[in-house]
C-alpha cells in the first residue's frame, strides 16, 4: 500500500485550471484577473491539497501556470529533462474511492486498509485531504475485498472505469514544482482530462479509462524526446 503525501498548491492550481476550458483559454490569452481567479478558487484548492492558503499564494501558482502555458507554445523545452529516467505502468479498471471519517478515525482507518493490503495483488493508493481520504485501487478488488470492509457509511463517493498511470520519476522532480504544471498542460492540449494528479518521485495519473493508454503513448514519446535531448 502506497500512502501518499497531500498535493502541492501549484498541482492543484494547475489541475483546477485544466478541468475548466473557460477559466483556461481566458488564462492563455492573458484576460483574467489573477488576483479575482485565487478568491475564487481558493476554497476548492484548501480542499484538494487538504491544507489551508492563501490568496497570494494561489496568485503565484496562477502566474506560474501562464507563464508555463506561454512557454509550452514556443521552443521551450520546460521541465522535460525530468522525464529522462523516467519510467511508467498503466493499470485499467481502477477505482477512485472518496472515504469520509472524523480525523479521529482517521489513523484507524488507514490501518485497516493497510491490513487489507497484503492479501491483494495490486497495491492501494491512499490521499490524505483535508476532512476525507481518497482511495485508489483495482476495481475488480474493491468490489470483491476492500468495499465491504469500510462501510456503507464512510464512502461518501465511487467512480469507477478509470485508468492508473503511474510515472516513476528521479528525486530532481521535488527540487522542479513546475513539473506538475508542465505535465498537466501536455496531456491537456491533447484533449486528455487528468481527474486526479499527484506528483512527486512517485507520480499518479488518473485518467478515464479509455484515455489511460493515449496518455501512456504521448508521455512515452516525451520520455524519449528527453532522452535523446540529454545524450546530444
Amino acid at each position: 500500500m502506497a500512502l501518499l503525501n497531500k498535493p502541492s498548491i501549484p498541482s492543484v492550481v494547475a489541475s483546477i485550471i485544466t478541468h475548466n476550458p473557460p477559466v483556461y483559454e481566458c488564462l492563455k490569452g492573458k484576460l483574467i484577473n489573477y488576483h479575482a481567479l485565487a478568491a475564487n478558487i481558493k476554497t476548492e484548492v484548501e480542499k484538494r491539497a487538504g491544507k489551508p492558503t492563501t490568496v497570494n499564494t494561489i496568485v503565484v501558482a496562477i502566474m506560474r501556470f501562464s507563464d508555463s502555458i506561454q512557454e509550452a507554445g514556443g521552443d521551450h523545452e520546460g521541465p522535460l529533462h525530468v522525464l529522462k529516467a523516467a519510467r511508467i505502468t498503466l493499470a485499467s479498471d481502477v477505482v477512485d474511492v472518496t472515504i469520509k471519517t472524523k480525523k479521529s478515525e482517521l489513523l484507524m482507518m488507514v490501518k485497516q486498509i493497510a491490513e487489507l493490503s497484503s492479501t491483494l495483488n495490486e497495491p492501494i493508493h491512499l490521499f490524505q485531504l483535508s476532512n476525507s481520504i481518497k482511495l485508489i485501487a483495482d476495481e475488480a478488488e474493491y468490489a470483491a475485498l476492500i468495499r465491504g470492509s469500510l462501510g456503507k457509511g464512510h464512502i461518501a463517493k465511487e467512480t469507477t472505469k478509470l485508468s492508473r498511470l503511474d510515472i516513476h520519476l528521479s528525486p530532481e522532480v521535488e527540487t522542479t514544482p513546475e513539473f506538475g504544471l508542465f505535465l498537466t498542460e501536455l496531456l491537456y492540449r491533447h484533449g486528455i482530462k487528468i481527474h486526479q494528479t499527484y506528483i512527486g518521485e512517485e507520480t499518479i495519473l488518473i485518467l478515464d479509462r479509455d484515455e489511460g493508454p493515449r496518455a501512456y503513448e504521448i508521455l512515452r514519446e516525451e520520455i524519449d524526446r528527453s532522452r535523446t535531448a540529454t545524450a546530444e
